[in-house]
């Protein structure tokens, strides 16, 4: 399914990070409008979508997430700082732009219902995108994988995705797309590998979801996930429809859940490839239920992910 790593070495996964963030992350125990908050805790990150998924990987240990995208001004150099000190790399064409600031709002006594601020990020230039262009090409070069995940920046043609995935998967590497809107639907028409949506991003493509569905795969996705929240995951796959159904765990936030799902998924299908699509979607599933426990995206140190997966329930549907 993906090209292999030379002997030794852990599969290299590309990761568009087109509309780069800083997250300030903000927790408080009762959020009242309109009064006067002290954080029970607040964090900085480097964050995004992107990030979440190479974060993930990353713990993971299994595949070597490089991220690759736009990064400018003081918060772009703050940016990379802050991946650097969580040992993450990535390649980044300078925009003259500052990269975002986004604001996750967390309450303790509501961790499912987080309440996020987005940004939309710089309007970016020809001449940056086309830098991006260069640095998305050389990395996919000596990747199995490209992931574009994530809103795209002014400036980005919502086909943006979809040029680099159709030449990402002519190459004959695994293609993720995740992402909503005009850029899910010019995405999904290059057939990436795996389509990965929620059932609101799915509803607003617009049309008889199942139809929609059924036309992605009919032109090449192998697999499409359609998430809903903490109810159970509906996964179309070359083995099957499966409903699958993570452990109950402690939620603390739901933050970045998503995206831990996505990253336990490719973990599987690069470090797995035969292992079978109700392996692949268990992994995901115990990743995804795994960040839920987490105050900040990604995954707690010693929580038992094999025991979790045992635990998830993929029934035929």
């Amino acid at each position: 399914m993906s090209r292999a790593p030379e002997p030794g070495t852990a599969p290299k996964a590309a990761i568009v990070s087109a509309n780069t963030a800083i997250e300030r992350l903000l927790v408080v125990d009762g959020h009242r409008p309109g009064a006067v908050h002290r954080l029970v805790e607040d964090r900085t990150l480097a964050g995004g979508k992107p990030v979440n998924v190479a974060r993930v990987l990353h713990q993971l240990g299994g595949v070597q997430p490089v991220l690759v995208g736009f990064a400018g001004g003081d918060t772009g150099a703050l940016f990379r700082r802050l991946l650097a000190a969580e040992g993450l790399t990535g390649r980044w064409a300078d925009t003259a732009g500052a990269t975002r600031i986004c604001e996750t709002l967390v309450d303790l006594a509501d961790p499912a219902g987080a309440t996020v601020y987005n940004a939309a990020g710089p309007a970016i230039t020809p001449a940056e995108l086309a830098a991006l262009d260069t640095l998305v090409e050389e990395l996919t070069s000596t990747s199995a994988a490209l992931v574009c995940t994530g809103s795209l920046p002014p400036g980005v043609p919502v086909t943006g995705y979809r040029d680099r995935l159709a030449s990402a998967r002519a190459r004959g590497l695994v293609t993720v797309l995740d992402t909503h809107g005009p850029a899910l639907a010019a995405g999904a028409a290059a057939a990436p590998t795996v389509v990965k949506v929620n059932r609101d991003e799915l509803a607003a493509v617009g049309g008889d979801p199942e139809s929609v569905v059924a036309g992605w795969r009919a032109t090449g996705t192998e697999c499409v996930i359609v998430t809903d929240g903490a109810r159970p995951t509906e996964a179309y796959t070359p083995d099957g429809r499966w409903r699958v159904a993570a452990a109950p765990v402690d939620v603390v936030s739901a933050v970045g859940s998503g995206d831990a799902y996505l990253a336990g998924l490719l973990d599987s299908l690069l470090t797995r490839p035969d292992a079978g699509w109700p392996v692949h979607l268990r992994r995901a599933a115990a990743c995804g239920a795994a960040n839920a426990t987490n105050i900040a995206p990604g995954l707690p140190p010693g929580l038992p992910l094999d025991e979790l997966a045992a635990r998830v329930a993929v029934t035929p549907h």
